[in-house]
């Protein structure tokens, strides 16, 4: 009988202690973790998530729905598939640029280091 309740009151203690364990990788509150699911840009317009290249297929992700090049994105084709950039088109002949990295600037190596040997 006391096995039983010590094996109970341990088994208790642990799945209580892991119901309150925390995801480590989860981002802390605040920092945009709460949302669940599709990431979507400030301005509420499509997010480009990922891109697919190779010899046979050009495609992206675009705020979680694949999208084959020349396929439509809500009224918008899929016009060009790049390596970091997608180009959509919609039917007026706009074109869109999303980034897979809107917030980081390429520049070539040189300017970098003229840069840095500056300070």
């Amino acid at each position: 009988m006391t096995r039983r309740f010590v094996f109970a009151a341990l088994w208790l203690y642990c799945a209580l202690a892991v119901a309150q364990m925390r995801d480590p990788t989860r981002p802390p509150p605040g920092m945009g973790g709460e949302q669940v699911g599709v990431a979507r840009a400030p301005s509420g317009g499509p997010v480009l998530q990922s891109v697919i290249l190779s010899p046979t297929r050009r495609a992206a992700i675009i705020s979680g729905q694949l999208v084959e090049r020349g396929a439509h994105y809500g009224d918008a084709q899929l016009a060009d598939v790049g390596h970091d950039y997608v180009v959509l088109r919609n039917a007026a002949g706009l074109l869109q640029v999303l980034k897979l990295f809107p917030a980081v600037e390429k520049r070539p190596a040189g300017e970098a280091r003229d840069a840095t040997e500056s300070d």
